[in-house]
This record gives structure tokens, C-alpha cells and sequence, in this order.
């Protein structure tokens, strides 16, 4: 790409060459020798002062651009005008555009200095919030301990003598409340350290089918009370390397969320993995419920949303659930997404590392070897 002052020389030298051309085309073929020499001067002194004007016309035009040039490659990069005396040239153009440009970065830098006093607003009041979450949800979970512990003697007969039937549902119901109560601020808890980054795992080589067999054992006994039909599929088998009670709660919070939107009858949950890459095993569970809209899978991993935000919802709780689920498995190397048909069903899918092979057991990955399987 050629600069303006490379643009005028070559124009203008391509000029002073074809006059200074003519005239000595002229000087040779013309018969009188004084008209021919007169010619040859002129064009001479022509091309001489046509590069003579070319200069003068770069120094004045070509300058003072390539310094305005210069001062907003200065300004992109640090946001901050030099102070520079207007070199126009005495270009009446020139002096506008310079004039122009001071405006509007001085308009910028004021804009962005404001931006970054703002952000740091932003900060201290997120950091405020954060510090407020914690300490609220810390001191709303200190009087439920012993809230539990009042509702776990009262309901020892020995101790604190028998209660009627009235007097059993209204505490069955105060400790349910309690225990709601709990799951949410432990939800609150959890979010807040994910948010700082804060958030403990303790990893380890295991199986993924052993990660999918805790979840089914821990909520079979509960769907097979409610007639929902729970299904363990394994298409592979392999190490991952992940903290075994963080992918529990994970499944935990799934399926519960699937049971919560199950129809009234014939309901399905099926849990399992699926063998999609060399680097991660991913875990799934899928249900036959009314399904998430296009417009609510977008939002569907913010903290606080609901899908049901009606005033009758069927699913109590925090609305934190998904939210942690995501954070976990982003801090265990891994992500989490959604499929999900309105009417039909939704699946919830996480991947998770597979555990690397030791150097120095690669050469058994050949030798037969024996298994167990577990019979399901």
C-alpha cells in the first residue's frame, strides 16, 4: 500500500519526466536551433519546478497527516492524546480533521476513564454482595443445627414424652421446612464458592461406571416408591479422573430436577455414559418430562432461573441447582449442556476427564485380562 508522499512523487516525477521528454523530443527534430534550446529550457525548468512543488506539497500535505497518523496509533494503543501543537500546514482541511480528532479522543478518554471507575464500583459492590451472601447464609445456618437437634428430641418418646398425631405432622412439617431451609443456604454456600473460585475437589481414579452405579443405588428405593421407572444404561466403562462426591451431588441435583417435572404416570429417568471421545467420558440423564423451551434453554444454567415461575410451580427450591451443577463440573475439567424437546423430554449431559494410562502400563493394555461385571 503506498503513502501519500510516495503517491505524489511518482505522479509527479512520471510528469516532470514526459515534459523534460517533449522538450528534448522537440529540441532534436526542430530545424531552428534557438526555437529547439528554448524548448529544451523550458522543459527543463518545468520538470525542475514540477519536483521543486511536489516537495513543497508533500512537506506541507504529507507531514502533518502522517503525524495526526501517528497520534491515533498512539491513541489506540494507550487511550491517551499527546499534547501536540496543531501542525495543519496551514490546510484549512488539515486543521479541521487534527481539531476533529483531539474532540473526539478527549470525548473517548473521558468516556473510558468513567467506564473504569464504574467497573471498579461494580466490584467493590459485587465483592460487598458476596460478603453479605456468605455472611447472611452463615448465620442463617447456625440456628438450624440445634433446631434439628430440638425436632429430633421431640420426636423420642422417652425423652420428651408422646405426641398425637396433630402434634407429629405439624413438627414432620417444621423439620421438612428446616431441611428445605438447609439445602438452601448449602446451596447458596456452594454458588458463592464457585463464584470466588473457591470451590474444593479432591480428584481421583474411578471407574464411571461405579459414578453411575452410587446414583442409581441411592435413588432407586425412592422412584420405585413414587412408580417412576429408573434405568442404568453403560456404554463404556473407562477411568475418569474427578472427585467421586462432587459428580454425586451433581447427579443428585439431575435427578431430582427430573423427578420434579416427571408426568403423573409412566415416568422414566435413564442414567448412564456414553463413549463420544478419546479425552472425556460423558454422563447423561434423560427423562420423559414436559421438556424446556429453545427460549428457556438459554438461560437454563443462570443462577436464580426457574423454568416453572408460575405461582402454583411444582418444584420448590433455589433455583441455584443447575447453576452449581455447571460450576462443579467446569471445576472438575469438564462442561455440562442440555437437549431438550418441549412435550417429550430433556436431557442434561456432563463430560469429565478420562484418567491418563501410566507410561509404564501401556504395554498391558494388550495382554488379556479379566473383569468383573456387575449384573444389572
Amino acid at each position: 500500500m503506498f503513502k501519500i508522499k510516495q503517491a505524489l512523487f511518482l505522479i509527479f516525477g512520471i510528469t516532470s519526466f514526459i515534459i523534460f521528454y517533449i522538450g528534448f523530443l522537440n529540441y532534436l527534430k526542430t530545424q531552428d536551433s534557438n526555437m529547439g534550446l528554448l524548448i529544451l529550457l523550458f522543459s527543463v525548468i518545468v520538470s525542475v519546478g514540477t519536483l521543486l512543488a511536489t516537495f513543497h506539497v508533500s512537506k506541507n500535505l504529507t507531514k502533518p497527516i502522517e503525524t495526526l497518523v501517528q497520534r491515533m496509533q498512539d491513541f489506540s494503543q494507550t487511550n491517551i492524546v499527546t499534547p501536540n501543537p496543531c501542525d495543519d500546514g496551514g490546510i484549512q482541511e488539515l486543521h479541521i480533521l487534527h481539531k476533529n480528532f483531539e474532540e473526539m479522543a478527549n470525548k473517548v478518554g473521558e468516556t473510558l476513564k468513567k467506564e473504569k471507575q464504574l467497573n471498579i464500583k461494580l466490584k467493590e459492590i459485587d465483592t460487598r454482595k458476596t460478603e453479605f451472601m456468605s455472611m447472611i447464609s452463615h448465620e442463617l445456618k447456625t440456628p438450624i443445627m440445634p433446631i434439628m437437634g430440638y425436632i429430633q428430641l421431640l420426636k423420642k418418646e422417652e425423652l420428651m414424652g408422646e405426641l398425637n398425631e396433630k402434634q407429629m405432622n405439624a413438627l414432620n412439617e417444621i423439620a421438612i421446612s428446616t431441611e428445605r431451609l438447609q439445602k438452601i443456604i448449602q446451596d447458596i454456600l456452594t454458588a458463592q464458592k464457585i463464584d470466588l473460585g473457591k470451590l474444593s475437589s479432591e480428584k481421583e481414579n474411578v471407574q464411571s461406571r461405579v459414578l453411575v452405579e452410587n446414583a442409581y443405588r441411592a435413588f432407586y428405593p425412592y422412584c420405585k416408591n413414587k412408580d417412576v421407572q429408573l434405568t442404568m444404561l453403560l456404554d463404556t466403562n473407562d477411568n475418569v479422573y474427578s472427585d467421586p462426591d462432587r459428580v454425586s451431588q451433581v447427579f443428585s441435583n439431575l435427578i431430582s430436577n427430573a423427578l420434579a417435572f416427571l408426568p403423573e404416570k409412566n415416568g422414566t429417568i435413564k442414567i448412564g455414559t456414553l463413549n463420544n471421545s478419546d479425552e472425556n467420558v460423558t454422563f447423561y440423564v434423560q427423562d420423559n418430562g414436559i421438556g424446556i423451551s429453545d427460549d428457556q434453554q438459554k438461560n437454563i444454567f443462570k443462577k436464580f432461573y426457574q423454568v416453572d415461575t408460575s405461582s402454583k410451580r411444582k418444584k420448590e427450591g433455589s433455583g441455584l441447582g443447575l447453576s452449581i451443577c455447571e460450576g462443579i463440573i467446569k471445576n472438575l475439567g469438564g462442561r455440562m449442556w442440555v437437549k431438550s424437546t418441549l412435550n417429550q423430554g430433556t436431557t442434561f449431559f456432563f463430560d469429565l476427564p478420562k484418567a491418563q494410562v501410566p507410561v509404564d502400563h501401556l504395554d498391558s493394555l494388550d495382554k488379556p485380562s479379566h473383569s468383573n461385571h456387575l449384573a444389572s
